[in-house]
């Protein structure tokens, strides 16, 4: 704050007193005295007067400073002008569809489901939906495989239950070149091998009509005693030639159900190969004569024809 000017009246009382006195010290006492008594006054009139603030901008109202909001850290964006209308809400972007590569995570595109499988067409490749000897005729293509492998007690060990055995069937089918569904039907019309256990069914041995040759079917396939005992399969005889010679004892055969499922097998897929066709092989199977049209060969294809639509049948192991 600047030092209040002295006036003439009071330079001149202070002259006029300084001329009565030689004591420099009560000079310079009366000048302060009047500089603070002048300085209290100008104080005075200070604080009387309306306070005004020091700087030009208007202080702002408490209650019109906008609040800041309690989950930001920042300033608040100023209102918008009232001539400016309400604020547009910005519009969301657009989703990415399923099948951009977008970078932002979008999910891929959800591959197409797999069709699910017909009811009994089980393993891919494999056709288990065969219901008549007709159907099946063209699905017949016979191989020669050998009967004995040297696999035959661990291929035993693992058929125990009748779904075992249903998929042990199937397998030997396809090994022999044989429709799954007709070979499990054929089984079923031999031996009741589904419908009364393949256990039982092993056991079992039958009349061919031909008592003059002391002659008996056995087993699964209801091979002729004969094979084994002394033609075709017979140990110690020619052997079959068609898998190398290969011979197969009676005990050998009725021992193992897997020896047997291959017999049946190979014995109509040889049958099948030697007179010309499905219906043909099972005429020769079951009568010797391969004319499909003789009462034993149509009354066994109406069997089997049967049981291929029986589910005790074609449905163990599926």
């Amino acid at each position: 704050m600047p030092i209040p000017s002295i006036s003439h009246t009071q330079l001149s009382t202070l002259f006029k007193d300084g001329q009565g006195k030689s004591d420099t010290q009560d000079l310079v006492k009366k000048v302060l005295e009047m500089l603070l008594v002048s300085l209290l006054e100008k104080l005075s009139k200070k604080d009387d007067a309306p306070s005004s603030p020091s700087s030009g901008a208007p202080a702002a109202s408490p209650a019109s400073a906008p609040a800041a909001s309690p989950s930001s850290g920042t300033s608040p964006s100023p209102a918008p002008s009232p001539s400016a209308g309400p604020a547009s809400t910005p519009s969301a972007p657009p989703a990415p569809t399923p099948t951009q590569n977008s970078t932002a995570g979008t999910a891929p595109a959800p591959a197409p489901a797999a069709s699910p499988a017909a009811p009994g067409s089980g393993t891919a490749g494999n056709d288990f939906g065969t219901q008549s000897v007709a159907e099946g005729a063209g699905k017949v293509h016979p191989k020669f495989e050998p009967v004995l492998r040297g696999d035959e007690s661990q291929k035993d060990a693992q058929i125990q239950t009748q779904a075992d055995f249903g998929k042990a069937a199937d397998a030997t089918a396809r090994e022999y070149g044989l429709d799954p569904n007709l070979f499990r039907a054929q089984l079923e019309v031999e031996s009741n091998a589904f419908s009364k256990g393949f256990q039982g069914a092993m056991k079992l041995e039958g009349d061919l009509g031909r008592a003059g040759e002391n002659n008996t079917s056995i087993g699964l396939g209801q091979i002729s005693r004969k094979f084994l005992d002394g033609r075709e399969w017979a140990d110690g005889g020619p052997g079959n030639e068609r898998v190398g010679g290969q011979t197969v004892s009676t005990e050998q055969y009725q021992g193992s159900v897997t020896t047997q499922l291959r017999m049946a097998a190979s014995n109509l897929a040889q049958r099948v190969a030697d007179h010309g066709g499905l219906q043909q092989g099972l005429a020769y199977y079951v009568s010797g004569n391969p004319d499909p049209g003789n009462a034993n060969a149509s009354a066994y294809i109406d069997r089997i024809n049967t049981a291929l639509k029986d589910p005790a049948v074609v449905g163990p192991g599926r």
